[in-house]
C-alpha cells in the first residue's frame, strides 16, 4: 500500500478583468433606472489551455485610497438584492466564451442614489476531468508504481485557481451630483504624484491627460474610480520619460468623454 498522498492548495486571485486565463468583457456594467435597457451580457472567455468549470457570484471589495481592493463581508450601497444573473456556473473548453446576463429588478423600493456590487467569475476544481494527457500519465504512474521510498512519500500538488471581477452599478435618480478636483500634484521624476477629491452623491469615474509646456500630451491614464464613501483618492501617473515637464492636467468623464476639469501645474 502507498503512503503518497496529494494536497492540493486553493489560491484565489482578484482582478478588475483580467487574471491569468480567465478574460472578462466588458470591464463594467452600468444600469440607470431611466433607460429601458435591463439587463446586459457580461462574456466570459477561457484563456487557458484544458477545460475549465466556472462560477459567477457577488462579492464585496473594499477601496482604500490608493486604489487598492480588500475583501469585505458588505459595503454602503451595495446592490447584492437588486441584481439577478444567469448562467451561475458553467464549463468552457479552450478559446471558447459563455455569455453571462446581468439584470436588475425593480427599484421602486429602495431611495435615489447610486448601488454597487462586484460580479466574480472564479474557477472551480474539476477532479481529474481538466488535466492533460501528460498529468494524468503521471497521476497513473504514481497510482501503478512500485513501492520504493519516493513513492511513499508524501506529494504536495500546488493547484492555483484564478477568478476576475468587474463592477456593477445601478443608478437611480435624474440629477444625482458628482464633481472631481485635483488636490495636488507634484512630479518626481517620470512620475506625477496626484491626490483626488470626490464629492457629490456618486463615485468619481474620469480619465486624465497630461500636457507639457508645449501643449504635447505626455500622459494619459483611466478610467479612474473613486467610490463612495471615499472621498480621495492618490494616483501615479507616468509620464512619457524623466525630461518631460508637466504643466497641465485635464480630466474627463469616462462615460461621456466630455472634459471636466483643468489644472495648471
Amino acid at each position: 500500500m502507498k503512503n503518497k498522498f496529494w494536497l492540493m492548495l486553493l489560491f484565489c486571485l482578484f482582478s478588475s478583468n483580467v487574471m491569468a486565463n480567465i478574460t472578462l468583457f466588458p470591464t463594467a456594467i452600468d444600469f440607470n433606472e431611466s433607460a429601458r435597457q435591463r439587463s446586459q451580457t457580461l462574456t466570459v472567455i477561457n484563456k487557458g489551455d484544458k477545460v475549465q468549470t466556472y462560477r459567477v457570484s457577488l462579492i464585496a471589495l473594499e477601496q482604500d485610497e490608493n486604489g487598492k481592493y480588500k475583501n469585505v463581508e458588505k459595503t454602503e450601497n451595495n446592490a447584492d438584492d437588486l441584481l439577478v444573473f444567469s448562467p451561475k456556473q458553467f464549463t468552457l473548453a479552450p478559446g471558447k466564451k459563455q455569455s453571462v446576463r446581468v439584470a436588475f429588478k425593480s427599484l421602486s423600493k429602495v431611495k435615489e442614489g447610486e448601488y454597487v456590487s462586484r460580479l466574480q467569475v472564479r474557477e472551480m476544481p474539476m477532479g481529474g476531468t481538466n488535466k492533460t494527457k501528460e498529468e494524468k500519465k503521471k497521476a497513473e504512474t504514481a497510482q501503478n508504481g512500485d513501492n520504493s521510498e519516493e513513492q511513499k512519500s508524501v506529494s504536495v500538488e500546488i493547484k492555483m485557481y484564478f477568478s476576475a471581477s468587474i463592477p456593477v452599478t445601478i443608478y437611480k435618480g435624474k440629477d444625482l451630483l458628482q464633481k472631481t478636483e485635483i488636490l495636488s500634484a507634484k512630479q518626481n521624476g517620470d512620475k506625477l504624484n496626484l491626490v483626488f477629491q470626490r464629492k457629490g452623491e456618486i463615485s468619481s469615474r474620469f480619465e486624465l491627460k497630461v500636457y507639457d509646456d508645449k501643449g504635447e500630451e505626455i500622459a494619459k491614464a483611466g478610467p479612474i474610480r473613486i467610490y463612495t464613501p471615499n472621498g480621495k483618492r492618490n494616483f501615479i501617473v507616468n509620464l512619457k520619460d524623466k525630461n518631460s515637464k508637466a504643466k497641465k492636467i485635464e480630466l474627463f468623464d469616462a462615460l461621456s468623454k466630455q472634459k471636466i476639469m483643468e489644472k495648471s501645474i
